[in-house]
């Protein structure tokens, strides 16, 4: 079985590659009209360009990865199926599922390779791509020297609000800090102020004309000047650059993720972002027992129906992952449960013609 293996495994990696070649060759044409006005307009130089061309292959790659494995593996099994090979091996005791098994398994290898381009070199290639076209360095972020209406929530479950807080300057105006239980249900202390300056030698607040009001010794009282060892949250830990998930590594998100939550900021985005990147990467192994299942009966003149219902689940599946992806943007769905929500779908799909696969 081993010399059968490799025929098939080798013709489906010969079909895979130049699907993969064709589709990204298409998506390339359709960006030239694009760029060639950028030169025109003196946007891009002609090595800028073919640089920002080099730089959206990863995101190509991604996109069209399941579209290649698809009419990968149905061209693979077809042509088997015409030139009457996988009736013979059925005849000889060979069941179509073992005749699948390693263009399968490799489709889940390719499905890795998509999740770590996506992973790890997507965001930076995204990052250069956008930089060119914007003519702007890809590092220009700036963290904010001020934030207003700044929340913080410790890890001692001791929540900030700020006015207005300004990092360089390390002062805070309006201030109002509340002190939880460990349950992080009943109160145990408020403390407002109208300014405070965080003294970076000793770590902590000073705040200026403040009000203690104490909810388990029923105590109230005023302070012109307040130092609590508690309060050792410096400005800067309020402040966080939001940039684009998509320009982030998983890890990054899972941080700025982190970093938003204590800040009271949307994390909505940057939860859809990472949904998919746990979940799209598998589109190309899930699509793969669609095309292998599809290109199995040979009946004269059906190839080309068969390619045609391929394509057309094939952009199904792009556009219920949209769908979704829509859903768990606007916060209506978990963000990992509508990402995987299509690969359920096209799954059972794809089991079920394998179930029905003629052969």
């Amino acid at each position: 079985m081993k010399k059968l293996d490799l025929y098939i495994s080798k013709n489906f990696l010969k079909s895979f590659l130049l699907s993969l070649i064709a589709f990204i060759n298409i998506f390339i044409l359709s960006q030239l009209f694009k760029i060639i006005r950028y030169i025109t307009a003196g946007r891009m130089t002609v090595s800028e360009s073919i640089t920002y061309i080099l730089y959206l292959l990863p995101k190509i790659f991604i996109e069209v990865t399941p579209l290649a494995i698809l009419l990968g593996s149905l061209m693979c099994i077809n042509r088997m199926a015409s030139n009457l090979e996988i009736i013979s091996l059925k005849t000889s005791g060979i069941s179509f599922r073992r005749i699948v098994r390693f263009p399968i398994i490799l489709s889940f290898l390719i499905s890795l390779i998509v999740f770590q381009v996506m992973n790890k070199v997507h965001p930076f290639a995204l990052a250069k791509s956008r930089a060119i076209r914007a003519g702007r360095d890809v590092s220009a972020r700036v963290l904010p020297a001020t934030k207003n209406n700044a929340f913080l929530r410790t890890e001692k479950n001791i929540v900030y609000y700020i006015k207005r807080v300004d990092r360089v300057k390390n002062v805070g105006n309006t201030l109002e800090i509340i002190k939880l239980d460990d349950s992080f249900q009943n109160i145990k202390e408020i403390i407002t102020a109208k300014s405070g300056v965080f003294d970076n030698e000793k770590n902590v607040w000073v705040l200026k004309d403040a009000v203690i009001n104490n909810f388990e010794n029923k105590v109230q009282k005023v302070e012109k000047n307040y130092i609590d060892l508690e309060l050792d949250k410096s400005p800067a830990s309020f402040i966080t650059i939001q940039g684009d998930p998509d320009e982030l590594t998983n890890a990054e998100i899972a941080k700025t993720i982190r970093d938003i939550r204590i800040t009271g900021g949307d994390i909505k985005e940057s939860l859809a972002v990472l949904g998919k990147r746990y979940s799209f990467p598998f589109a190309a192994f899930i699509v793969s027992f669609l095309g292998l299942s599809l290109g199995s009966r040979y009946v004269r003149g059906a190839s080309a129906i068969s390619i045609a219902l391929s394509v057309g689940l094939g952009y199904s599946y792009y556009i219920v992952q949209a769908s979704f992806e829509a859903l768990s943007v606007n916060g209506i769905l978990n963000p990992f449960v509508s990402g995987w929500i299509p690969n359920i779908i096209f799954l059972c799909l794809g089991v079920y013609f394998m179930r029905k696969a003629e052969y």
